[in-house]
């Protein structure tokens, strides 16, 4: 049976991701924040013979994250689901689950990433006394540092200002003696158990001066801080060295992300995802 969730389901349904925390981080934080009366989003469950939770499916914005099994007796279920969403357009989730529906969407290519965690940072980087809190006043060269490095950005000036004033989001910066934003990364998808590191940088012309390991390090410190697990995903071997270094932990599963074929459309998509 399946059903579109509302708060009367929020603990039976947390309840059922909360046995992966690390993989499910996205859904949870997703749900923690929004609920289930955003128009932005939509949770459905569904349920066994018992009435037991086994399969929830999220939709945030344009993206859908289905979490289940790899045997999910809903599968038939969830598929035609997911195809009569039109405004999706990309699908993400665990590798071994997201491996079930690639052949139904051959407009969407694949993108893997590992994922890393750390319950315990093993240095901390002489760069660190750099790192500090994003200000508003910051803002618009926090949006020149993200046209550097990512060519797109996760939010508008005027939204990060609301998110900052509100103190909605998480981002550390380190700048040159010009007051120029050289690197920074960012909290992202915080959970009550787990906090993703993303949209970590630096601006080529100062890459190579451990800059971005600062950033992690500090990020990582901080949520090692709330008592909260520090949760990242990478694909570039060089970078998840870093990682490894400061004391993060490759799990044995992978996220796949479906993308749409065209490259500009894909890194919003994935942009979208981790801001």
């Amino acid at each position: 049976m399946i059903y579109k969730c509302t708060d009367n389901q929020k603990d039976l349904v947390l309840d059922f991701l909360a046995i992966d925390p690390i993989t499910n981080a996205f859904v949870i934080a997703d749900i923690e924040r929004y609920g289930f009366d955003s128009l932005d989003q939509d949770v459905w469950v569904y349920t066994n013979d018992l009435d037991d939770v086994t399969g929830v499916l999220l939709r945030y914005r344009d993206i859908a994250i289905p979490v289940h099994e790899e045997e999910f007796s809903g599968l038939e279920t969830f598929l035609p689901l997911l195809q009569s969403l039109a405004e999706i357009k990309a699908i993400s989730g665990e590798k071994k689950l997201i491996d079930q529906y690639i052949d139904y969407f051959p407009e969407l290519e694949k993108a893997e990433t590992v994922i890393s965690v750390c319950e315990e940072l093993l240095v901390l980087p002489q760069k660190m006394n750099l790192v500090q809190a994003l200000e508003k006043e910051d803002i618009p060269a926090y949006i020149d540092w993200q046209k550097d490095c990512f060519e797109t950005l996760s939010e508008t000036e005027r939204v990060l200002s609301e998110l900052i004033e509100n103190d909605d989001i998480h981002i550390k910066v380190i700048k040159n003696e010009k007051n120029e934003i050289v690197s920074s990364g960012r909290l992202s998808a915080q959970s009550s158990m787990v906090a993703m590191i993303t949209r970590i940088g630096t601006i080529e012309s100062e890459e190579g001066k451990g800059y971005a390991k600062a950033i992690a390090a500090s990020l990582t410190q901080d949520c090692l801080e709330k008592n909260k697990k520090a949760c990242l995903f990478y694909h570039n071997p060089v970078a998840g060295s870093i990682y490894h270094q400061l004391g993060f932990k490759d799990i044995d599963k992978n996220w796949i992300m479906l993308n749409p074929k065209k490259e500009e459309d894909k890194m919003n998509i994935f942009q979208e995802l981790m801001s």
